[in-house]
């Protein structure tokens, strides 16, 4: 498949759009060095706050407001769910907050399904005042959906069911701002997919004929991942409680991001249906119910813009506050954990990586690739990268639960319980088969009880393994630099953990998965898997583990370089500077041969920190073997 993103092209199975996790788990980890003149737009998002009862979670709210405040954070996206009943004396809580910080941000809210609870006015008397005047409305649903250009960045705001008649709109504004910026976000309630709810399957899988809203999404729902995919979209939502980060694919190509933001509520929610293998892969996912140590979590994410480039930063923290009266507790002083992290720019080449549990024997259906091996990625100034080597042996793995559900005869658009399974394979999930294996489980969705009156259709609780999004972006030198800046990212965004359906932690190299979950169509659940040693902690924690898989990185010499005068480097965020991968008495001049991961070639002395090479035969590169990802570039020795 040849997928191109901006300028760069990139030759792979199983490539696409979209974002990925990034970042170095020590201390210099970070992005590139920023773009000399180009504006900085940070932009955090605000999940759910409703509070029980009729209130809004105050406590959790301020808390992030201080952080993004901390964070210099510009503009809020507020994805709905303000309030628990959508009263009067609810708003007055929620404007308590918001009004302390109304100098700090731009602030965008929409309307969740607590909030329509209310009346319109009410929304209209509470929020109206914080859209910017220069906001471009959606005729007939005023400061419910709109849209806003800040600086190179399109904001798409559309509220809880309004989706099914917003495509137009949506499509409108992505086509109308689409060459002006390098940046597109939409930002909802509901998820597309997301785990426990999403439109496809509440609004085309389990479709009402009844439901107007149901029926004209039916008619515009492939439409919209194919716009998403196209334009390279955030898609931005609450409602599930709980942290993901996932890839959503286009309906004929390509793919986009989907983030749903967590909580800063009074409540989480377990992990209901796990990923929706046929259309959607997880590459980051963070569960806590509130039901198995007590506490709950609050998350803040941040997207910060410099240029074409992206940089993006997850957090969470744990409390014990379920109401108001509770006061602040451990959101007092919060020691916010990085969890999720990504680094792109618009000139990129993507590739999903799956984890090594892959079962041996297994028909690799063209995209089930462990592998970090990439083809050349070229950049618009003629630089070319790839990865030469490496595999996906650091990855999480999570629980899901079992569900049924059922026609309503007379009802639903599905006719039988039979039709409405064939729907969930239609558009969510992948019967298995031994040419295109599920490995999520062998059973994904069936039929019980069939026949009866208890007959219904369910979805099996399982065990998955989540995937990565390796990225290889390009920017234009700066800092001293001898050539484009590469961004390798995507690698060092998961750390071992193994979350159970309520947020428990389990144990990776000792508990079996479900039964059906291993991957090859037998009732074998997942079996334990040993990460590599010295590594990672397995413990909800980016920013503390030493070390990433290892991988080989190869950075062609430009043409007319010349490459004894060149040494590849690493940009140290801390230092704020280059530094050379390797001492340049420890570059071999043999080709790189998959022997190096595990060895230094027998050129080059025996204290050399890694292996790594100059090649001057043929086409020109330096190749190193690395454990950390980063942004690299050549610099002059």
């Amino acid at each position: 498949m040849f997928v191109r993103t901006g300028l760069v092209s990139l030759v792979a199975a199983g490539l696409l759009t979209g974002c990925l996790s990034s970042g170095s788990s020590s201390s210099d980890a970070g992005g590139a060095p920023p773009a000399p003149d180009a504006p900085t737009l940070r932009i955090g998002v605000i999940p759910d706050t409703q509070g029980g009862g009729q209130n809004t979670s105050v406590m959790p709210m301020r808390a992030l407001m201080e952080f993004y405040r901390e964070q210099d954070v510009d503009l809020l996206l507020i994805v709905g769910d303000l309030s628990e009943e959508g009263t009067p004396a609810e708003y007055a809580q929620w404007r308590s907050v918001i009004d302390d910080y109304r100098d700090d941000f731009v602030m965008l809210p929409l309307q969740g399904n607590h909030d329509i609870k209310g009346t319109d006015q009410d929304w209209y008397d509470n929020v109206s005042d914080l859209i910017p005047d220069d906001a471009i409305q959606m005729a007939g649903q005023r400061d419910k959906n709109y849209a806003l250009v800040r600086d190179n960045v399109l904001i798409v705001t559309v509220s809880y069911g309004q989706i099914p008649f917003a495509y137009d709109f949506v499509r409108e504004m992505i086509e109308t701002y689409r060459d002006q910026v390098d940046h597109i976000i939409v930002s909802s309630h509901n998820t597309m997919v997301g785990s426990r709810y999403g439109n496809i399957r509440e609004r085309a899988v389990e479709a009402y004929d009844t439901s107007e809203g149901d029926q004209q999404f039916l008619l515009v729902h492939d439409d919209y991942r194919q716009l998403f995919a196209d334009n390279d979209v955030i898609y931005v939502a609450g409602h599930e409680h709980q942290y993901i980060r996932s890839l959503i694919s286009g309906y004929y190509g390509g793919h986009y991001t989907e983030l749903v933001s967590g909580s800063a509520s009074y409540k989480g929610y377990d992990s209901r249906y796990g990923e929706s293998e046929l259309i959607q892969q997880v590459v980051m996912t963070k569960i806590n119910d509130g039901s198995v140590d007590g506490t709950l979590d609050v998350n803040a994410s941040i997207l910060t813009f410099n240029g074409a480039l992206v940089d993006y930063r997850s957090y969470y923290e744990s409390h014990t506050i379920r109401s108001n009266e509770d006061g602040m507790r451990e959101l007092a002083t919060p020691d916010w954990k990085l969890i999720d992290r990504f680094t792109r720019s618009a000139e990129r080449c993507d590739k999903i990586v799956f984890p090594s549990s892959i079962p041996a024997g297994n028909q690799l259906n063209m995209t089930h690739d462990k592998s970090y091996r990439t083809s050349l990625c070229v950049a618009g100034s003629g630089e070319a990268a790839r990865i030469l080597d490496g595999d996906n042996q650091i990855f999480n793995r999570y629980d899901t639960r079992t569900r049924t559900t059922s026609v309503e005869p007379g009802v639903s658009t599905a006719q039988s319980n039979t039709a409405l399974a064939a729907r969930y394979y239609r558009w969510l999930h992948i019967p298995h088969a031994s040419y295109n294996p599920n490995l999520n489980n062998s059973q994904r969705v069936r039929l019980i009880n069939a026949g009866t009156e208890d007959e219904e259709v369910e979805i099996r609780q399982t065990t998955i393994d989540l995937k990565k999004q390796l990225s290889l972006s390009w920017v234009p030198a700066r800092e001293g630099a001898k050539s484009a800046v590469l961004l390798v990212s995507g690698i060092q965004g998961q750390d071992g953990t193994y979350s159970s359906a309520r947020g428990a932690l389990k144990r990776l190299d000792q508990d079996t998965g479900f039964a059906g979950s291993f991957g090859d169509g037998s009732e074998q659940g997942k079996q334990p898997y040993v990460l590599p040693e010295g590594r990672v902690n397995s413990n909800w924690k980016l920013d503390d583990d030493l070390r990433g898989d290892d991988f080989v990185l190869q950075f062609n010499v430009p043409s007319g370089a010349d490459a004894s005068n060149l040494q590849l480097a690493r940009w140290n965020d801390t230092a704020g500077s280059w530094e050379p991968v390797v001492a340049v008495d420890c570059l071999s001049a043999l080709d790189y041969d998959n022997s190096y991961m595990a060895s230094l070639p027998a050129d080059v002395d025996a204290e050399c920190s890694t292996a790594a090479g100059l090649v001057t035969v043929g086409t020109p590169h330096f190749w190193v073997r690395l454990d950390r990802e980063g942004a690299f570039a050549l610099i002059d020795r």
